[in-house]
Formats: C-alpha cells, sequence, structure tokens
C-alpha cells in the first residue's frame, strides 16, 4: 500500500519540479492581464473582428482574474494576454467534403506514386480520398445537426507574457475543432443571423482560452467580474481614454432653499368702547 501510494506522488513531485519558479509566482499572485488580439493580414474586417474578440474575451477572463479594462495603461508588472488569430476559414470553404476528399486523394496519390507504388497511386489516392469526403460530410452533418448553422474553422496561438521574464508564462494553441465543440445552438430565427453567429463564434473562442488558463494557472470563477482601471464598462473607458474625455462626475444633490421669513401679523385695533 505504502510503495504504491509513493509511485502514485511521483507525477505530482515531477510536474512541482517542472514548473518554473515565475509561473509559480504568478499563480501564487497573479498580476493584472491586459487582453490585445491580432489578426492575419488577409482577413477582412480586421478591426472589428479583433475589437469584438478582444471585447468578449475580457468579459469572460474577468470571472478568473483581473483584467485590465480596454483603453487603460496597464500598471507596472502586468502580465499580458496575446492571442493571434492564424486563420478564419469560410463557412464554404475547408468544411466542403468535396474539396476536402479531392486535396486528400491527391496528395496521397501523389506521395503513392513518388514512393514507388506507381502501380497503387491512383487506388490509394481514390480509397483515402473517397474515405476523407465521407469523414468530413458526416463531420458536417453532426455539426449542423448540433448547432443549426456552419461555424468558421478558427485556429489560434495564444501566450501570457510579463515584463522581466525572456520566456512566455503560459503558450497554448487553439484548435478549430475545440472551438466548435464549444459553441452553443442557436434558435431557428437567428440561423441564417451572420452577425449574431459571429458572436457565438467569439464567445466559444473565449470559453476554450479561459478554459486552457484556468487549468494551467489553477484559477477558479468568482461571483463577479474584476477590471482594473475603471468602474465603468471596458468600452465606455476605452472610448473616454481615446476621446480625452474625463470621466463624468457623480450628480450631486441640491440642497433645499431656506424656509421663507414671513412677517408678523398685524397688530388688531383697539376698540375705542373698551375706553
Amino acid at each position: 500500500m505504502r510503495r504504491s501510494l509513493s509511485w502514485s506522488l511521483v507525477p505530482a513531485l515531477l510536474l512541482v519540479a517542472c514548473t518554473r519558479p515565475e509561473v509559480e509566482a504568478f499563480r501564487l499572485r497573479p498580476a493584472p492581464i491586459a487582453v490585445r488580439v491580432a489578426l492575419a493580414e488577409r482577413l477582412e474586417d480586421r478591426d472589428g473582428l479583433a475589437s469584438e474578440y478582444a471585447a468578449i474575451l475580457r468579459s469572460r477572463l474577468a470571472y478568473r482574474a483581473e483584467v485590465v479594462s480596454e483603453g487603460v495603461k496597464p500598471p507596472p508588472g502586468a502580465a499580458e494576454l496575446l492571442v493571434e488569430l492564424r486563420e478564419v476559414s469560410p463557412r464554404s470553404g475547408s468544411a466542403n467534403p468535396a474539396t476536402v476528399g479531392l486535396a486528400v486523394g491527391a496528395t496521397v496519390g501523389i506521395l503513392s506514386a513518388a514512393s514507388g507504388n506507381r502501380g497503387m497511386g491512383v487506388v490509394d489516392g481514390l480509397f483515402w480520398g473517397l474515405f476523407a469526403g465521407s469523414h468530413a460530410a458526416l463531420h458536417r452533418d453532426r455539426v449542423m445537426g448540433r448547432l443549426g448553422y456552419l461555424p468558421q474553422a478558427i485556429s489560434a496561438q495564444v501566450r501570457l507574457v510579463q515584463p522581466g521574464h525572456s520566456e512566455p508564462l503560459w503558450v497554448d494553441a487553439i484548435d478549430p475543432m475545440e472551438v466548435v465543440e464549444a459553441m452553443d445552438p442557436l434558435p431557428r430565427s437567428l440561423r441564417d443571423d451572420d452577425g449574431r453567429i459571429r458572436e457565438e463564434e467569439a464567445k466559444a473562442f473565449a470559453r476554450v482560452v479561459v478554459q486552457k488558463a484556468s487549468a494551467f494557472f489553477r484559477w477558479t470563477r468568482g461571483t463577479e467580474q474584476r477590471f482594473y482601471g475603471s468602474a465603468d464598462s471596458p468600452r465606455e473607458a476605452g472610448s473616454r481614454q481615446r476621446e480625452g474625455v474625463p470621466p463624468t462626475p457623480p450628480p450631486q444633490m441640491t440642497p433645499p432653499p431656506p424656509p421663507a421669513v414671513l412677517p408678523p401679523p398685524p397688530v388688531p385695533p383697539s376698540d375705542p368702547k373698551a375706553h
């Protein structure tokens, strides 16, 4: 019994021993986190997409850690969550089963012929092309049946960096399948709404990123959001910071006017009959 218990502690001891000191220090005393999203240059509406993804990611991450509000200057020593969206494929692109089958079949056929199997290269390409195409069709039907819409394929890399450390505190890759599995179905009336689908894609992406970061740093979900720099919403704070408009002071109560001073009542005239 003691031997089995000692062997069960080996993975935990190895994990503690391999943890970098700066990562363990951040787990014990996490600094405020600024979120920055970058997109590939070939993507359309880069600024709008980056702003939407960053806002939703801040909102969800604020339940686990303290997040720097949009437009607020991070404090010294603050960490930065860098999100690089590498690919946002259209719904009619890579999800097409015929395109997938043709690409896989051609690749396998060329590799098979190049390896010396010229007689069976066409057969190998045809077999694997049909297999990949049917698998893509089944996956597409399953996603469509569960969600009611076809999402985009989103892949990214996330890094958490902090000043003073040459290496990132945390690095991970976001796979398109992980984002699709984190999406929620939409009502029938919203399944053709591109804006609502795009919002759900951003929410699912934020769920995956926050879940992975929480598992790595052992964060627990709080009941309230924590923002650094402003008590207002992140978008209002960011717009004020960019425009240079000072925050609106709270309304002050006007004191009531003093009571009016009434003149004394007139003295009634004396009655001459009384004399």
